[in-house]
């Protein structure tokens, strides 16, 4: 039968011969030229176990079959020991090469890490596989099942450098090295991406790698932990001690978000749950309106002193305890609007369901904080602490672990581009802190500088998770790679779109330019960007 089909197409002698060869071949043996493409991608793939790359060594290499959108990929574990305590866990994910779009974007962590996560998905809209990029990602030089646990710094130093600021240059090297090993060839261009924690290592790397990303997406950025987490401490002790006093259950805190609605919602032009315009909201709402007579707690349509005090310290800027690296001398207030959202609003992040423990998000975050990156007892009680009795440790880490240095001139420089982005209602991590860092950039660079290489965006009725009756998935990436590749200025504001719960679009908002927030035309559909503009005022 062979002999047969090759005689054909010899005698023949055309490309219709040599195509009709293909067919039988391919209706016989179920395979043509495609099949030895996929296979030498498979071998390829496969030959990369045990090969050493940057720091580490490749453990694993698995083709992965194409899967809905996701085309067919080579997935690479690897290992980056830096120690006998702290080994950098990290994955690339590359799509065969007829797939593949010649840039790499490396993904950035969450909370404390542990574990390798993919977060895009939170605030950017698409996939950013079925895009063709190689995918990197890393656990930050530690395993753990609780992306809260801080525990593994504990007499770990190397460990905690690594969570700190190296786990993701580490990962980025040896991340390089696989890739060329997979192509014979290096990405033509580098992104970064990264939300919370990831924000904050994303900032850190135009500030201190400036030399290894094209582009990079800063989304909801921890820009310093330090800074968050002496807020977090009073936040505690005022909620929980005196038995709970300052402590707000469900009942105060929907009492408290009634109220705010009532004075603010409609500072955009429309009533519709989400409050826009947050300047004249800090203006319009006073907490105090609420006061329970002679402060005294007495029901659910009041709140005492001891409450009040507590919502204070979340509605308002402080001073901090300990100065920070940078001069950071200010915690500013949290979020306004989402107070009740049930995944991230006051409850979940700061006060958590009882008044009887340290349950709350930023809760947890800080104890573990001061437990294990501050004073190394795991014995300390949080809400006893005093930070002012570890004035050099805090600004010691806060110097090493912040991504507060508002000079990126190396970044800018060298061409790079920077979109941040901020969520309103964030009530875990401060939005007017990242607010706080672009202005400080502005001053220190100048804002034709800045305009040159960075675009802040915000989204009002957003939490941290990206929940809340606000629209805060964006094609963010999109926009960035427009501008690193073409030229193309980003516009003044982005499409935002909030998902429904089957996955569909229930409404879409203009993703402003900071410092411009979405203003209702006065008519038109209210679940529609096309019924809003980006306004200052």
């Amino acid at each position: 039968m062979h002999n047969r089909f090759s005689y054909r197409s010899h005698s023949y002698g055309s490309k219709f011969a040599q195509l009709l060869f293909c067919l039988l071949f391919v209706l016989s043996l179920g395979a043509c030229g495609g099949s030895s493409t996929q296979q030498t991608f498979q071998q390829t793939c496969a030959g990369l176990k045990g090969q050493s790359v940057g720091e580490g060594t490749i453990v694993s290499a698995v083709d992965v079959p194409a899967s809905g959108v996701v085309p067919e990929m080579c997935t690479v574990m690897g290992a980056i020991v830096s120690s006998p305590a702290s080994t950098i866990n990290f994955k690339v994910e590359m799509p065969t090469t007829s797939a593949w779009n010649h840039k790499m974007l490396q993904e950035g962590g969450g909370a404390y890490d542990g574990v390798i996560e993919d977060y895009t998905s939170v605030y950017e809209t698409g996939n950013v596989r079925q895009r063709g990029y190689a995918v990197v990602a890393d656990d930050s030089g530690h395993q753990s099942s609780n992306i809260a646990d801080l525990s593994f710094a504990l007499n770990n130093p190397v460990g905690f450098d690594n969570f700190a600021e190296l786990a993701v240059p580490r990962t980025y090297a040896a991340a390089q090295a696989t890739i060329k090993l997979m192509y014979g060839a290096a990405p033509i261009h580098n992104y970064f991406y990264g939300m919370s924690t990831g924000g904050r290592e994303a900032l850190q790397q135009a500030q201190r790698n400036p030399q290894n990303y094209d582009g990079i997406v800063a989304d909801v950025p921890v820009i310093d932990y330090d800074q968050v987490i002496q807020k977090g401490i009073g936040v505690q002790q005022q909620a929980l001690n005196s038995n709970g006093a300052g402590w707000l259950d469900a009942n105060k805190i929907q009492l408290y978000a009634n109220a705010e609605l009532a004075a603010c919602d409609a500072l955009d032009g429309v009533a519709d749950g989400i409050i826009s315009n947050v300047a004249a909201c800090q203006t319009a709402f006073n907490p105090q309106s609420l006061r329970c007579p002679g402060g005294v707690d007495s029901g659910d349509t009041c709140l005492s002193d001891a409450q009040l005090a507590t919502v204070e310290l979340l509605t308002t800027d402080s001073t901090l305890p300990v100065p920070l690296a940078n001069n950071v001398t200010v915690a500013p207030r949290w979020g306004i609007g989402a107070e009740t959202d049930s995944g991230g609003g006051w409850a979940a992040e700061q006060l958590g369901p009882t008044n009887a423990a340290i349950a709350s998000a930023l809760g947890v975050f800080s104890d573990q904080w001061v437990k294990y990156a501050i004073t190394g007892n795991p014995a300390n009680n949080l809400l006893t602490y005093n930070p002012t009795s570890n004035v050099q440790q805090w600004q010691a880490v806060s110097e090493q672990v912040n991504a507060t240095n508002p000079d990126m001139n190396a970044f800018a420089a060298r061409g790079g581009k920077l979109i941040l982005y901020s969520s309103l209602s964030d009530q875990l991590v401060e939005p007017f802190g990242t607010i706080a860092y672009y202005n400080s950039v502005v001053q220190t660079m100048g804002q034709t500088q800045t305009d040159s290489f960075l675009r802040y965006y915000t989204a009002p009725g957003v939490t941290h998770s990206g929940t809340g009756p606000g629209a805060g998935l964006a094609d963010r990436l999109g926009a960035l790679e427009n501008w690193v590749e073409k030229g193309v200025t980003p516009p003044d504001q982005l499409l935002a779109e909030k998902l429904a719960a089957d996955g569909s679009v229930a409404l879409t908002r203009p993703m402003c330019r900071y410092p411009a927030w979405p203003k209702y035309n006065g008519s038109g559909d209210v679940n529609s960007a096309s019924s809003f503009t980006c306004v200052t005022s």
